[in-house]
């Protein structure tokens, strides 16, 4: 493209398509062009004369956008453009020693020797393919999406793998609780077949119901002999109550025979009295006799106005039942435990 030198054009910009204005030097050569909506470069060649003197040359269209590199640099021997030049492109650039420009029009991609026309000076080029480098641009970002790609998968199998796992330790956890509430329901069944049986070896056991048979009295004798009550033995029974932290619980060996046991009363006494305004007055006798060898020990309710508790278990009155060692006697506010020692 050629112009004058001190005049006013208006050219059309090949990249963007706009209108601009540009004044041109005094000074022959080369102008470069820079659009003022978009930035693009293209070089204009600035002489004395375009054709008749008469002809106006004000407007410019091009249709082929020149490419400015700029001017070489120096690196050792030398001398080299860094911007790179597109394969059939229009470009220029400045020559380093005689500063004209130089056009080329590379057709193959790689470093590339340009000589200079004017001064022979050897300047350093790399082109480029634009088709090529976008293509292995595509081939990136494909590649790039497809590793992005591996990675969400794999994230995703981590993600899957972590709950998998997670929905095992919670089934795991519910396993071990319905084991250890199985194991709490078959020891509360057999707590519950211990005490039937209980109950049931209880219910067997005979009920001995005894009448108060007046003593007979003593026939008169003439020379009136006394005779004293035999001395009473102590037997392997033992009867325990009170007692906490601090203090040892009482304990009293029973006596072969019969032991009254009741709430303290100056008329009516028993062999074991005690201060609880609940319980009756000679409210149980235990009564011990051996039978078969062995010595056996009965309790017998007297008076149930105030309740009478073998075991938990309510005992009517004249009712009597076998004292095994271990049972419990609740007798008002009172526990006495009976034991075989």
């Amino acid at each position: 493209m050629i112009v004058r030198p001190e005049r006013n054009y208006d050219f059309k910009c090949a990249e963007c398509g706009k209108w601009f204005t540009v004044s041109t030097s005094k000074r022959m050569g080369t102008l470069a062009v820079k659009c003022a909506h978009c930035g693009f470069e293209q070089t204009v060649s600035i002489i004395s004369k375009v054709g008749s003197s008469d002809e106006p040359v004000e407007k410019f269209h091009t249709q082929m956008p020149v490419r400015v590199l700029g001017k070489a640099i120096q690196r050792g021997d030398k001398y080299i453009i860094e911007n790179r030049a597109k394969i059939g492109h229009p470009t220029s650039f400045i020559c380093p020693k005689c500063n004209k420009p130089i056009a080329i029009k590379p057709q193959q991609p790689g470093e590339q020797v340009i000589t200079c026309k004017v001064c022979n000076a050897k300047v350093h080029i790399t082109a480029y393919d634009a088709q090529e480098e976008e293509r292995i641009r595509q081939e990136e970002e494909k590649r790039r999406l497809e590793q992005e790609r591996i990675r969400q998968q794999q994230e995703e199998l981590k993600r899957k793998q972590a709950e998998e796992l997670r929905r095992q330790q919670e089934l795991e956890e519910q396993e071990q609780l319905r084991q250890q509430q199985l194991l709490q329901q078959q020891q509360w069944q057999q707590q519950q077949q211990q005490q039937q049986q209980q109950q049931q070896q209880e219910e067997q056991e005979p009920k001995y119901r005894y009448m108060d048979i007046p003593d007979p009295e003593p026939e008169s004798s003439s020379d009136e002999t006394v005779v004293s009550p035999p001395k009473r033995r102590i037997t392997n029974g033992e009867l325990q109550w009170g007692g906490g932290m601090l203090s040892s619980p009482t304990k009293i060996r029973l006596l072969d025979g019969s032991t009254l046991i009741g709430r303290k009363d100056p008329v009516k006494k028993s062999d074991i009295q005690f201060n609880d305004p609940e319980m009756s007055r000679q409210s149980v006798q235990i009564d011990a006799e051996p039978r078969n060898g062995v010595m056996s020990f009965t309790l017998t309710v007297l008076k149930d106005l105030n309740p009478v508790l073998v075991n938990g278990r309510r005992v009517p009155q004249g009712m009597s039942v076998l004292l095994r060692s271990g049972v419990k006697i609740k007798m008002g506010q009172t526990t006495i435990t009976f034991k075989l020692v």
